[in-house]
C-alpha cells in the first residue's frame, strides 16, 4: 500500500516521491490515521521504524496554511533530534511557502530567536525543552495556540531530567489540545505523566518489529584476557564498515577510544557526545550526513534518535544497563533492505545482560579472536551420560505403569522405592562397568610392556 491511501494534500505527497519513500512502514500505518483524526497515541517504537514521519506527515497536513499562529508544538531531548526533525519537516514543506517552522534548541544565541519570534510566530515550533520554556516564560513564544504537541523520545526527556520542564510547558497547552508520545521504554515514573496528561490515547506498541530484525546479525566476540583495545586494534584491520558506529556507555570513556584511534593511524573517524559545544555538533552532523566518516565513536545519549545513513557494523565496547539501548544501537544498522552486523565486545561481567538479550529473540554468534583472526565458537553439546538417559527412561516407565493402574494408598511411596531401587542397581552397574574398563586397561598395558620386553 502507498502512501496515498491517507489523502494527504498535493504539496505533501509530491515531497513524499521526491524523498523517494514508497511504502509506509509499520508504525506509520498505525498512527498516521490516528494523528490526521487529532486522536493521541502512545507509540512504543524503536529508532529505524520511520516513527518521525508518522508524526510529521499528519500534522504538516492539517495546519491550517492561513492561521499565522503556533499549531503545532515538537519536544525533543536532544539538540541533535530537533535539529534532525526540522530537517525533515523542511524536506516535506519543499512544495509548499506558506507554512513556516521554527526550531529553539539550547546552546544557540538566544537573543536571535528571541527576534525571529518578534515579527510572526511560526506554525510549527521543535525544540528542546528548557529553551522553550524560557522563551515562553519571558512572553516571546505563544504556545497556548497549539492544537498538536509531539513529545518525542519521552523516557530519554525523563531521564536527562527534563520532565518538569515538559510539564510546565503543557500546562499552558489548551485542553482541547492533541498530545502525543513517543517513546523506547515507558518505565513506572512515566505513568503520573501520562495519566494526567494522555487519559484517552491510543497505545501502539511497535518495539517487537525491530528486536527480531533478520537483517542484522548480532556476534559475541569473547575477549577473555584480552584487552579491548586490542580487539578493537584487530577488528578496525579485519572488517571494512560503511560506516560503523562504535557504542560507548559514557562519554569519559570515548576520550579512551579516540586516543587508541590516533595510535592505530586511522584518521576518517569522529566522536558524537553531549560535552561537543553546539557549533561542533552542527558541523560534525553535517559531515556525517555527507559520509565524511567511517567510523562514529558515540554515546548512547548523543547518538539516540539521530538517523545516520549507510551504517554497515556497530561495535558495542560494553553493554548499557538499560537494554532497550542495545536494540537503539543494533537497529542503527540492517535498515531497508540491507544487511548489518552488530558486534558485542563479550565477557563474564555481561553475561547476564546476554542472557537477557536472548530472551527478545536475539540470536547470538560466538566468535573469539585466535592470532589476530575472528574464528567461529562451535557450541558443543553435551552428551547425557548413558545412565542418565537409562535411569530417564527407567522412570519414566515406573511412572506409566502407576498410571495405569488403578491407585492405591501408598503407591506413591511404592513408586518411589521402585525409582530409588532403579537408581542403585544403575549405580553398581555403573561400578562394575569401571573397575572391568580399569582392569581391561592394565591387562593392556602388561601385554605392551611384555611384549617391549
Amino acid at each position: 500500500m502507498s502512501f496515498e491511501k491517507f489523502g494527504f494534500k498535493k504539496f505533501i505527497n509530491d515531497a513524499i516521491v521526491e524523498i523517494g519513500f514508497k511504502e509506509p512502514t509499520g508504525i506509520q500505518n498505525k498512527v498516521i490515521p490516528l494523528l490526521k483524526k487529532y486522536s493521541s497515541v502512545i507509540a512504543q517504537s524503536h529508532t529505524g521504524t520511520g516513527k518521525t514521519h508518522a508524526f510529521l506527515l499528519p500534522v504538516i497536513n492539517n495546519i491550517k496554511q492561513q492561521e499565522k499562529k503556533v499549531q503545532c508544538l515538537i519536544i525533543t531531548p536532544t539538540r541533535e533530534l530537533a535539529r534532525q526533525i526540522f530537517n525533515n519537516t523542511k524536506e516535506l514543506l519543499k512544495f509548499n511557502n506558506d507554512i513556516n517552522v521554527s526550531m529553539f534548541v539550547g546552546g544557540e544565541d538566544f537573543e536571535k530567536h528571541t527576534n525571529s519570534l518578534l515579527d510572526k510566530q511560526p506554525q510549527i515550533v521543535i525544540g528542546t525543552p528548557s529553551r522553550l520554556k524560557k522563551l515562553y516564560e519571558e512572553n516571546y513564544l505563544k504556545l497556548t495556540t497549539s492544537n498538536y504537541v509531539i513529545i518525542d523520545e519521552c523516557d530519554m526527556i525523563f531521564d536527562l531530567g527534563f520532565i518538569d520542564e515538559v510539564d510546565f510547558l503543557l500546562s499552558k497547552i489548551n485542553k482541547e489540545c492533541n498530545i502525543s508520545l513517543f517513546s523506547a521504554t515507558l518505565n513506572n515514573e512515566l505513568k503520573p505523566f501520562l495519566k494526567k496528561y494522555l487519559k484517552n490515547a491510543h497505545y501502539i506498541n511497535n518495539l517487537e518489529n525491530l528486536s527480531t530484525n533478520k537483517n542484522i546479525e548480532h556476534i559475541l566476540i569473547w575477549t577473555r584476557n584480552k584487552d579491548n583495545k586490542e580487539v578493537i586494534r584487530i577488528l578496525t584491520e579485519k572488517i571494512n564498515p560503511y560506516v560503523c558506529i562504535i557504542f560507548v556507555n559514557k562519554k569519559e570513556e570515548i576520550k579512551s577510544i579516540v586516543n587508541w584511534f590516533k595510535e592505530f593511524k586511522i584518521d576518517n573517524f569522529t566522536e558524537l557526545h553531549g560535552d561537543l559545544d553546539p557549533r561542533q555538533r552542527v558541523i560534525i552532523q553535517k559531515r556525517i550526513k555527507n559520509m565524511d566518516f567511517k567510523w562514529i565513536i558515540a554515546s548512547d545519549v548523543a547518538a539516540r534518535g539521530i538517523d545516520i545513513d549507510g551504517v554497515s557494523h556497530i561495535i558495542s565496547v560494553n553493554l548499557p544497563n538499560d537494554l532497550n539501548y542495545y536494540i537503539h544501537r543494533s537497529g542503527r544498522t540492517g535498515r531497508n533492505k540491507y544487511e548489518g552486523i552488530s558486534y558485542v565486545l563479550h565477557n563474564s561481567d555481561n553475561q547476564d545482560k546476554i542472557n537477557k538479550l536472548k530472551t527478545k529473540n536475539i540470536s547470538f554468534t560466538n566468535m573469539k579472536l585466535v592470532n589476530g583472526e575472528l574464528i567461529k565458537i562451535e557450541q558443543k553439546q553435551k552428551k547425557q551420560p548413558k545412565e542418565n538417559s537409562a535411569l530417564a527412561t527407567e522412570t519414566s516407565k515406573i511412572i506409566n505403569k502407576y498410571k495405569s493402574k488403578k491407585i492405591k494408598p501408598g503407591y506413591k511411596k511404592k513408586r518411589k522405592l521402585e525409582i530409588e531401587t532403579f537408581k542403585k542397581q544403575l549405580k553398581r552397574k555403573h561400578i562394575k562397568e569401571s573397575i572391568e574398563k580399569i582392569k581391561k586397561a592394565k591387562y593392556i598395558k602388561r601385554r605392551e610392556d611384555l611384549f617391549e620386553e
